[in-house]
Formats: C-alpha cells, structure tokens, sequence
C-alpha cells in the first residue's frame, strides 16, 4: 500500500519491541498510520540495497531505521539506553581519517536525515541527542581505533546499517530518519555490552516511535 511508513531494522530481533504495538505480524498500523516493517539484514551494503528492494514494492511515505548503536569513547553525555536520532549519517573509513586511503571523487559520504521528522522524535524521546551517526564497513572492536574516530569524523556513534539506508532513501527522495538505542560503547566490550542492553534497547526504541505515531507523527510527510 503506498504511503505507509516503512520501518526497518537491520535483523529480527531489532523488532521485538514494536510487537507490542503491531501484533506478532508487525504489519498494521499504530494509531491512524499504516506501518510495514522489513528485515534488511547486517552491514552497510547489504541494508542499503535490502532497503532499495523495499521502497520500490512498498513506495513508502518515509523510512524509519529502529535498532541500536554504539558510542565512541570519551562522550560522558550519553548512557545506556538513550536514544540517537541522528541529524545525518557518515559513511566512516578509519583510514581514511588517518590519511592513509581516500574516498573516491565524487563519493556520497554523508546522507541528511529528514529535519522534521528528526525534530517530532526528539520531542517523543525522554534523553535523546542529534548528533551524526558513523556507518564504517566492519565494527571497530580496538579501544585505540575507536578513541580516533569521533574526532575527525564528528560523528559521537556507530551503527553499520544506518549510511547504506540513507543512501538509498537519498537516491529515491524518500525522507528518512533513525531512532538508535545505545547499548555499548564502541570498541573491545561492545559485544559485551550489547548483549547486556540490546532487549531494554531496542524496546526503548519501539517505544519512542509509538509515542511519536500516538501524538501526531510530527514531521511524516504526508
């Protein structure tokens, strides 16, 4: 059905928290807006073209990427289970930064999330913050890797799927936007740390969109 809001999550467990709002289905609608979700699966490339597969069966009135992030070191300003909803999202290579590899020109490296929508669901999310999201090709799992990159990249998390999904929504001029639970810090505990936190995460992202649907969807584009 065109104008739905397609939500999507890079594998099936990002989901668990929307069931309580769209049934074991996830497929319906939350308040007056019809929502369909799509399981696009790990990695930058892949969730780009999973989601390209999907704005051309569904024709979508926006996209909405839901699932966890990590935070770079040295950012006290955030903890478990904020939520990041970026303003725009990086494409990220360590050696790039570094000065020892270069994008090809011309390259899109950073893709704009949806300014509207980004301002209706900062407003539903109890701590949220806007800043940049890095995309990199592999998770950074160095503690001394991960301390260089918010720097020079500006960007205060990481989450593979989220570039390669705005990229594509970029190519189709589909708005998008993503509501990111952070579970870890990026580097040597991550996997640790998601295990920990990714169910209370994930859920905690469900429910901001909720809210966001139930007090009018500030910013979906009609």
């Amino acid at each position: 059905m065109a104008g739905e809001l397609l939500i999507v999550a890079a594998s099936a467990p990002d989901f668990a928290g929307f069931r309580a709002h769209l049934g074991e289905r996830l497929d319906g609608a939350i308040r007056n807006v019809p929502v369909r979700t799509k399981v696009l699966g790990l990695g930058m490339t892949v969730a780009g073209a999973s989601v390209a597969r999907g704005i051309l069966a569904v024709e979508p009135r926006a996209v909405l990427l839901v699932g966890t992030c990590g935070i770079f070191p040295g950012l006290p300003a955030y903890q478990p289970l904020d939520l990041v909803i970026p303003a725009r999202v990086h494409a990220v290579d360590p050696l790039v930064l570094d000065g020892r590899a270069e994008f090809a020109t011309p390259m899109q490296t950073m893709a704009d999330c949806h300014g509207m929508m980004v301002a209706g669901l900062r407003a539903s999310a109890p701590r949220s913050h806007g800043a940049p999201i890095a995309s990199t090709l592999g998770r950074i799992l160095d503690d001394a890797l991960a301390a260089s990159v918010q720097g020079p990249s500006g960007c205060d998390g990481e989450n593979p799927e989220a570039f390669g999904v705005a990229a594509a929504c970029s190519a189709a001029r589909i708005p998008f936007a993503a509501v990111l639970a952070v579970t870890n810090l990026v580097g040597s505990t991550s996997k640790q740390d998601w295990m920990q936190f990714q169910r209370e995460a994930v859920t905690a992202a469900a429910n901001t969109v909720a809210n966001w649907i139930h007090t009018g969807a500030q910013g979906l584009p009609h």
